[in-house]
This record gives C-alpha cells, structure tokens and sequence, in this order.
C-alpha cells in the first residue's frame, strides 16, 4: 500500500470520528495516539492530521498537539444564513423561470428522517435533512450552488452531531417537522409559504445560538 493511500485512509478514519463527534471540541489529539488507534505509523497522521487542519477540523498548538476546534457561533450562524439564501433562492428560481422540485425525492429524504427518529439515530436523520435541502437547493439547476452546499455539509453534520452530544435533555429532531411543512408548500406550490417558513426557521434557530453562547 503506498504513503499516498495511507494517508487518505488515516484522513477518512480521522474525519469520520470528527464528523460524528466522537473527538469533541477541544480534545488533544496526539500523532502517537492516534497511529496507535488505527494502527499506522505516525507519517500518514501527519500527513491525513495537515489536510485536516487546513480544512478548519483541528489546529497545531505547540508543545501540546493537535486540538480539536470548537464551533465559533459566528461560523454556526453564517451556515445558517448561507443555506436560508440558497433555499430562498431555489424557490425564485422556481417561479421565476418555471422549473420544479424534485417531490419524490424530497418525500424519499423526509420520510427517511422520519424513520431515523423513531430508531434514535440522529446521525442519519441529520445526513436526510441535509439532503433534503441539498434536493430543495438543486431545483435551481446551479452546479456552483450545490458545490457550495456540498463543501458546507460536513461542517454542519458536525455542528449538529455536536451539539445534540452537548444537549441530551433538549428536544431534537425538529427539522423534520421542518421538512414536512416545506414539503407540504411545496405540493401544494404555495411558494411565499415556503419562503416563510424557512425564514421562520432560520430566526429560531438563530435565537437558540445566541442564546446557548450567553448560556
């Protein structure tokens, strides 16, 4: 197997563990550490831990070693509001130029969220959601839109997995009540509904940050 491969494998394993939060905000990570736990040498973690750190996962502290980052409330809240845009966005290209949404897929996404909370599993009913709205964004027909989404998603998938480690006695799985009231709009083509009640959410969702940073 060469070095190459190697770190990749080192990056994927190192990445899925940050995405599912199981290194939370704020752990030290150590090269040691971790070739021992996947059981390589210490160069493809380098080399998987550089590409991760330039992503924004993790930074290098001296003499300390590699710290998982926290999730700055002001990143949390400019993914928010760059989604609201894309989904507002969507549905003006809907009604401005006659293109349609995917309502098989949407219902396929919604019902699986759905499915996901009666079995506890948050992870895929989070990894649903985002496609839901990965499906919402891409009746705009724009490439660089869902580009841009897609670069977003594992950040989000780990804000949310955060997050619902941090706060097991708050209520989640809200977005697929969410879902279903945009999808519902979205059968019926009542378009400013859709529009408000996205806006609607971003706006709680918004309050709830503020306000567990004050907290």
């Amino acid at each position: 197997m060469t070095q190459h491969s190697l770190v990749d494998i080192a990056y994927m394993k190192i990445h899925e563990n940050l995405i599912n939060a199981n290194y939370m905000p704020g752990l030290l990570l150590s090269e040691n550490g971790l070739a021992k736990e996947l059981n390589m040498s210490r160069t493809p973690i380098r080399g998987a831990l550089s590409r991760l750190e330039s992503e924004g996962f993790v930074t290098s502290i001296k003499n300390r070693g590699i710290m998982v980052k926290d999730i700055s409330m002001k990143e949390m809240l400019d993914i928010a509001q760059v989604i609201l845009f894309l989904q507002e966005f969507s549905v003006d290209e809907v009604v401005e130029k006659g293109r349609s949404f995917d309502v098989d897929k949407l219902k396929m996404y919604l019902d699986q969220q759905i499915e996901a909370e009666k079995s506890m599993d948050y992870y895929k009913y989070i990894q649903n959601h985002i496609l839901f709205t990965r499906c919402m964004i891409s009746s705009a027909n724009n490439k660089t839109m869902l580009e841009f989404m897609d670069s977003l998603k594992d950040k989000f998938i780990r804000m949310a997995m955060v997050n619902w480690k941090l706060t097991p006695n708050q209520k989640h799985y809200s977005a697929n009540q969410l879902n279903k009231l945009i999808y519902e709009a979205i059968c019926s083509e009542n378009y400013l509904s859709i529009k408000q009640i996205c806006k609607k959410s971003f706006i709680e969702n918004r309050e709830r940050i503020i306000m567990s940073e004050v907290l």
